[in-house]
C-alpha cells in the first residue's frame, strides 16, 4: 500500500520515486518488532499473511484481516493457540496499483444479531464499492470461525469514482450514533475535494440500519442520513457528505465516547496532517492549503476552513503517508491497559518513516506528549512502524496494529499489538459509582442528572436514542475526583434541533463502565 505518497502535478516522476522508495538502506527498518517506551512490549500475535491492509476486532476479541491485492478476509483467533483461516473473498476487486484492492473493514455494531460485514474495495470499471456482506457460522464464539458469503453482497454504494490509480481513501468505520463513516480521496483531482458533488476527498457519513437483507444495491435516498451538512440542500451526493476538504484520508479513526472523527490525511509535497472533526461539516482545506500553509492559492473554499490539530514534514523522509491510530480510551480492567495518564491521547505514525508519536490535548490545542522512560526519542514515542496500515483498539486495552510488510516493502505481512506490561500494577481502584434517577420524568423539555465518584475517573455522559445514535454530548471525556456532580439536558440534540418526543437512554461512561438512565420526552 502506497496511501497517497505521489506528488500531484508531476505523477510520471512520482510513479518511478514511488518504486524507488521501496529500496530501504536503514538498518531500523528491518526490524518489525517496534522499539517503544519501558513498561511496554510489542507482541506478534500473527504473521504469514499476504499484504494485510486492515483491521476490524469482534466484540468477542477474534480479529479480522483484510490483505489488499488477493482481497481475502481472514479470521484470527487468539486461543492457543492462534489459528488463522479464511472467512471469504470480495469479489471482482481490482488490484493494480499501489492504492487499490480491499482496503477497509467493519463490523455492523449490532454483531451478531446483525451479522454484517462492510468493505471499502476498488473495481474493475473505475469505481469504488461500499459493501455489506452476509456472515455465518459461529457468530459469537471466540474459539469458532465464521464464513461470509459473497453472494449476498447489498451494495451501499457502487459508483463512486475511480479514474485515478491513486487516492482513493479506504477507510469504513461505525461511529457511536450507528451510522457509517467512509473516506474517500480526491482520485488525484484536487479541486474535486471542493465540489460537494462529485463524491472526491470526503468523508461520508450514511445509514445502514434499514437496508434490507441481500444482494442488492442501495439508493443515495436510501442511505442518506439525517443531520448530515447538506441533507436538506444539497445534492444526492451532497447529502451523504460529512466533511470534505481532503486529498486522501486513507485510514481515520472514531472516538466511541465523543464520536469526533481523527483523519490522517496524506500530503503532498511539505506536510502530512491530522484532523479532528468535532462534529459534521468541516472543510479541512485541501487544496487551497495542505497543513498549515498555501498549497494553491487560487483555489476555491467552500465555506471555512478548519486547521490541522497536528502536522509532520515530509522533507525528512521524501515519501510519506501518515496514519493514524485515533484515540487512545482505556478499558476499566482490562489485562493490558495503558496507564491512566494515556486516557484521551491520540497516537499517529507513518507508513514510511515508522515514527509512532504521541499527542495530548492541552485546552483546545494538541502537543506531543511529555517523554516517558524508554522513549526511543523526546519527539518519538515509538519507532520501527513502517508499512503499518491500520490500528485498532482492542477490549483488552491493547493497541492493535497490522503491518502491510514484515521487512518494510517485502516479505509477508503480520498483525501485532503494543500492551502495557504494567498495567496491572498502576491500575488505579475501581471508583464507587451512583448514578441517580434522572428528574422530571416524564419531562417536556429540561432533565437533570447527578451522579457521585468515589475515587478518581474518566467520565462521559453523552444521550443516545433507542437505536443507539448519539443525540446529545452532555460531558465530553473528562478526568474528575470524588464528589457528585450535575448535568442537564435541554432536549436539543447536537445540531442544536429539538429532539422528538420519545424514550432516549442517558450513558454515563466512567472509567470504561457504561450506567444507562432511561429518559422519556412529552410535548
Amino acid at each position: 500500500m502506497n496511501p497517497g505518497s505521489n506528488t500531484r502535478g508531476r505523477l510520471g516522476v512520482a510513479r518511478l520515486l514511488g518504486v524507488l522508495v521501496l529500496v530501504c538502506p536503514v538498518p531500523s527498518c528491518a526490524r518489525a518488532q517496534g522499539t517503544i517506551p519501558t513498561g511496554f512490549t510489542d507482541e506478534l500475535i500473527a504473521d504469514s499473511l499476504s499484504q494485510p491492509v486492515g483491521i476490524a476486532l469482534l466484540p468477542d476479541g477474534r480479529v479480522l484481516v483484510i490483505e489488499q491485492r488477493s482481497a481475502r478476509i481472514k479470521l484470527i483467533r487468539i486461543g492457543p493457540p492462534v489459528t488463522v483461516d479464511s472467512v471469504g473473498t470480495v469479489p471482482g476487486v481490482n488490484s493494480v496499483a499501489n492504492e487499490r484492492g480491499l482496503l477497509g473493514i467493519a463490523v455492523d455494531p449490532g454483531w451478531p444479531a446483525r451479522p454484517y460485514l462492510y468493505t471499502h474495495s476498488t473495481h474493475t470499471g473505475n469505481h469504488i464499492r461500499i459493501s455489506r456482506f452476509a456472515a455465518s457460522g459461529a457468530l459469537s464464539d471466540p474459539t469458532g470461525l465464521i464464513v461470509m458469503d459473497a453472494a449476498s453482497r447489498y451494495d451501499v454504494l457502487n459508483d463512486i469514482p475511480d479514474n485515478a490509480i491513486n487516492h482513493n481513501g479506504g477507510t469504513v468505520r461505525f461511529g457511536p450514533d450507528g451510522m457509517l463513516y467512509v473516506s474517500l480521496g480526491e482520485d488525484a483531482s484536487m479541486l474535486a475535494a471542493q465540489d460537494t458533488t462529485s463524491l472526491r476527498g470526503v468523508i461520508l457519513r450514511v445509514d445502514v440500519s434499514q437496508l434490507p437483507s441481500g444482494p442488492g444495491a442501495a439508493s443515495r435516498a436510501q442511505v442518506a442520513a439525517p443531520g448530515n451538512p447538506f441533507a436538506a440542500v444539497g445534492s444526492p451526493n451532497a447529502k451523504l457528505i460529512w466533511a470534505w476538504g481532503l486529498r486522501n484520508p486513507f485510514r481515520f479513526q472514531i472516538d466511541q465516547p465523543t464520536g469526533h472523527l481523527l483523519i490522517s490525511d496524506v500530503g503532498d509535497v511539505r506536510w502530512e496532517e491530522l484532523d479532528e472533526g468535532v462534529s459534521g461539516g468541516h472543510n479541512f482545506g485541501w487544496p487551497h492549503f495542505e497543513g498549515d500553509e498555501v498549497h494553491t492559492p487560487d483555489a476555491p473554499l467552500l465555506g471555512p476552513v478548519t486547521a490541522p490539530i497536528h502536522v509532520m514534514g515530509r522533507a525528512e523522509t521524501g515519501a510519506a503517508s501518515v496514519v493514524t491510530a485515533g484515540m487512545y480510551r482505556r478499558p476499566l480492567g482490562a489485562q493490558h491497559a495503558f496507564p491512566v495518564a494515556y486516557d484521551g491521547d491520540v497516537f499517529v505514525s507513518d507508513y514510511y518513516a515508522g515514527f509512532l508519536r504521541r499527542l495530548k490535548r492541552n485546552g483546545s490545542t494538541w502537543s506531543l506528549a511529555a517523554p516517558v522512560a524508554g522513549q526511543p526519542s523526546a519527539e518519538h514515542w515509538g519507532q520501527g512502524f513502517q508499512t503499518v496500515s491500520d490500528y485498532a483498539l482492542g477490549k483488552d486495552g491493547a493497541l492493535w496494529y497490522c503491518r502491510q510488510f514484515r521487512v518494510p516493502f517485502a516479505g509477508l505481512g503480520e498483525v501485532r499489538r503494543i500492551v502495557s506490561a504494567e498495567s496491572l500494577s498502576v491500575e488505579t481502584p475501581p471508583a464507587t459509582v451512583s448514578f441517580a434517577k434522572p428528574y422530571p420524568l416524564p419531562s417536556t423539555g429540561r432533565v437533570e442528572f447527578s451522579w457521585s465518584l468515589v475515587g478518581e475517573s474518566s467520565v462521559s455522559l453523552a444521550i443516545h436514542d433507542v437505536r443507539g445514535r448519539l443525540v446529545r454530548t452532555l460531558v465530553a471525556p473528562r478526568h474528575d475526583a470524588s464528589g457528585t456532580f450535575h448535568a442537564s439536558w435541554d432536549g436539543l440534540e447536537q445540531s442544536g434541533r429539538s429532539a422528538r418526543p420519545g424514550v432516549y437512554f442517558a450513558r454515563l461512561a466512567v472509567n470504561g463502565r457504561v450506567f444507562e438512565r432511561r429518559v422519556q420526552l412529552v410535548k
